[in-house]
């Protein structure tokens, strides 16, 4: 007798992307200011991110020296 071991393959969804618009619509909801947040989207060459991408964005923006 053999055993059959089923592997349940998770599919992930993708994550939503969102357009510069949307997020600067939003910016709430990442608890900086909006200036802040135009100075993050403007580093980003992609016109559509993922809230991951946003909030890294966001972390590169604060570490950036002037």
């Amino acid at each position: 007798m053999t055993e059959v071991k089923e592997s349940k393959t998770r599919k992930t969804k993708p994550e939503a992307t969102y357009s510069k618009q949307e997020i600067m619509a939003a910016v709430a909801g990442f608890g900086v200011s909006p200036d802040m947040m135009a100075g993050a989207l403007r580093r980003v060459d992609k016109d559509t991110l993922t809230r991951a991408e946003v909030e890294r964005a966001i972390q590169d923006f604060k570490k950036r020296q002037v």
